[in-house]
């Protein structure tokens, strides 16, 4: 019997990325509990392991009560590129919304 791959919604839009006078680029989110499935969790927003790997990352919030969605996102054309490919390595499958993510940006980091 084939097991069937688990799915990922990877959102992909223009919008402001980690600096200022980034305000057209290429933004890619993900849900929080995929990301971390693949690039761990720990620090803020368990944003530790995303961030150490691309230099930064964003986080949009669905709704404002306690259990909302989270999803954590990147920017950056060749960045995207990549954050996509790490969810197909680790066995996913990936679909792409040409869309921001549900809720809306709350915190990002850069190093």
């Amino acid at each position: 019997m084939r097991k069937e791959k688990e799915r990922v919604r990877v959102y992909v839009f223009r919008g402001p990325g980690g600096a200022a006078f980034m305000l057209d680029t290429v933004v890619t989110a993900a849900l929080l509990a995929a990301v971390m499935a693949v690039y761990g969790g720990g620090g803020i927003k368990q944003t530790a392991g995303l961030s150490a790997a691309f230099g930064g990352c964003a986080v949009y919030r669905c709704g404002l009560l306690k259990g909302g969605e989270y999803h954590l996102g990147i920017w950056g054309q060749r960045k995207a590129s990549k954050f996509r490919q790490s969810f197909r390595n680790a066995g996913m499958e990936v679909e792409i919304i040409k869309s921001r993510p549900p809720g809306r940006l709350v915190w990002r980091q850069t190093k």
